[in-house]
Order: structure tokens, then sequence, then C-alpha cells
């Protein structure tokens, strides 16, 4: 797709006015937005302030340099021009740079301001994209020269027609834009929703350290064969020594059976459902979460299950393992 690039021509006008005018029709050759005309010469901060929008809205910066200095400031010190290419390069705007090869001065300028139009060119010539022009006719093909190497080396966004654009992609683009937000807005309400669990944390426990779990199990022994027994656990040391399993993992229903398992010096359990009932007490106080993946039940902790983990399972400062 074509694209316009706009470029802002920057000079003084008395002295470069013939000059201005080639450059313009230069730029509409070679398919760019001529901006920074004589509409736009600026005479005071607030006229000032009009060109620095126009230069925001610029893909390149061309200055012309002659015998003049021009109107200066009297905020700055210096000339409108010279701010002009000040905010330019502030804004990292490429900037192409042609100054007249001639060591003649206009009669009619100041001392101090030929100084400064000394200074000034020195200054600008120091630019990579710099070069001098002898008269009309050589600075018209250098501007064109120059600007072709400069679309070909910097990459600058331009202008394009809307009706340019392809409206089905536009419209893919937008509805590929829709599902990210809606995806991100529902990340952001379960991340809401988490958080507001983790912060209930030590207000909606439904046990302590006094309520417990009996976990029935059988020992078998040379002597003896099979003795049923049982042994008592609180639901906070059930819930301490599961999660610690579950760290960045989930486990499975199997997991948690070889778990309790280890509980009781792994003897076999003899209630099959209680690995069940363990794990759905902890889902109903928002400590883990289910899925199902391949068939299969998987346990994860949710934030709330994790900070209760660490909570339960970190070593105090001074304490040895």
């Amino acid at each position: 797709m074509d694209k316009k690039y706009q470029v802002f021509i920057s000079s003084t006008f008395k002295d470069l006015h013939e000059e201005r005018q080639k450059i313009i029709s230069i730029l509409l050759t070679a398919d760019c937005i001529p901006a920074g005309m004589e509409a736009f010469v600026a005479t005071d901060q607030e006229q000032f302030s009009v060109i620095k929008k126009v230069i925001d809205l610029c893909d390149y910066y061309i200055l012309v340099l002659g015998n003049r200095y021009g109107s200066i400031d009297s905020n700055t010190g210096i000339s409108y021009t010279e701010m002009e290419y000040n905010y330019a390069i502030e804004k990292g705007i490429p900037v192409l740079v042609f100054a007249l090869d001639d060591e003649k001065r206009d009669q009619d300028e100041p001392e101090d301001k030929k100084v400064k139009l000394t200074a000034f060119k020195t200054k600008a010539m120091s630019n990579r994209l710099a070069s001098m022009w002898k008269d009309s006719g050589d600075l018209q093909g250098k501007v064109a020269l120059s600007i072709m190497h400069a679309k070909n080396e910097f990459n600058r966004p331009g202008w394009q027609r809307a009706k340019d654009y392809d409206e089905l992609s536009l419209r893919q683009d937008i509805e590929s834009l829709r599902s990210q937000l809606e995806a991100t807005e529902k990340e952001r309400d379960d991340y809401k929703k988490s958080l507001a669990d983790y912060a209930a944390i030590n207000t909606d426990l439904a046990f302590d350290n006094k309520e417990t779990v009996t976990i029935p199990y059988v020992v078998y022994t040379p002597f003896e064969g099979a003795r049923y027994t049982s042994a008592i656990f609180t639901w906070i040391e059930l819930f301490k020594r599961i999660s610690i399993e579950m760290a960045n993992t989930s486990i499975t229903e199997d997991y948690v059976y070889e778990t309790l398992s280890s509980l009781v010096n792994d003897n076999t359990i003899t209630d099959n459902v209680i690995a069940k009932v363990i794990m759905n007490q902890f889902e109903a106080l928002k400590l883990i979460v289910t899925d199902y993946k391949n068939g299969q039940l998987l346990y994860s902790l949710t934030a709330k299950g994790k900070k209760l983990k660490n909570e339960l399972n970190l070593i105090p400062k001074g304490t040895n393992i």
C-alpha cells in the first residue's frame, strides 16, 4: 500500500523564498506532503507552539541555510529556525540539512547574527545527512536524492488513504483485539476473585487444631495377621501434609491416597472414600480447585491454599530442621 510522507521545510523566508518553492515542487514530485510553508513562519512563541505540533506530525525535516540567521526569540536568544531544528532533533525526526556553500554574508545582517549563523551552520553540518549547495539547481538535485535516500533508510509512519486498507483484515484485527480484551477482562475478574479468597484465609476456615479426622487402616504382622486400627489427625495436619505435595503442580486422587497412607506408616487404608471426603472439604473451603484432564481428576491449590500452605510449612528463623 502506497504511503505519502510529510516533510517539514525550515529556513529563513526573505532570502530563500524561491528555494523553498522549488523544494516544495521536488517533494510533491516525490509523493511527499510539504509542511512548514509560509503559513507557518514563526514570529512569536504562540505561533512556534503551532509549528511544533506540525513538526510532530512530520516524517522528515529539511533545514535549508542561506546567508541570514533569521528572527530571534527574545526568550531563548536564538532564531526560530534554529529552535525548529533543535525541536526536530529532540523528537528524533530524521533531519536533512542543506547549507549554502558561500562565504558571503548579507550586509544587512547585524554582526551578532552573523556570529550566530556561523555557529548554527557548524552545528547543523555535523548532522550525518548534511550537504552543501551552490545554487538553486544544485539544491533541487540534492534534495531529490536525499529525500529518496531518507525514505529507504528510515522507516517512518507516513500517511495513507483510509480506503487503501483491507476492510476484511481490519475487521479480523478488531475481532482479534476484542477477543484478547475479553480474555484479559476474564483474567482480571478471576484474579480479583482470587485476591478476595486470598485475603479471607484467616477469617473463614471451618476447622482448627481441635477438629479431627479419623483414618482407618489395617496393619499386617507375621504373627497376628490383619489388625484393624485407626489414626487421628487434625484438618490442619492433613492440609499441611497434602498441600506440600502440591507446591507448584496438580496431584491425582491416587497421589492423595498415597500421601494419606504415608501418614499411617504406609499401611493400607481401609476407607477408600476418605481421600475424596478430605479433598472435598478443602475444595469447599476454597483451598483447592479440581479439574479433569484425560479422564483423570486433578487437584490444585488456589491462591488462598498456597498462602495457608506457606503459613503452615515455613520454618521459623533460627529453627533447625
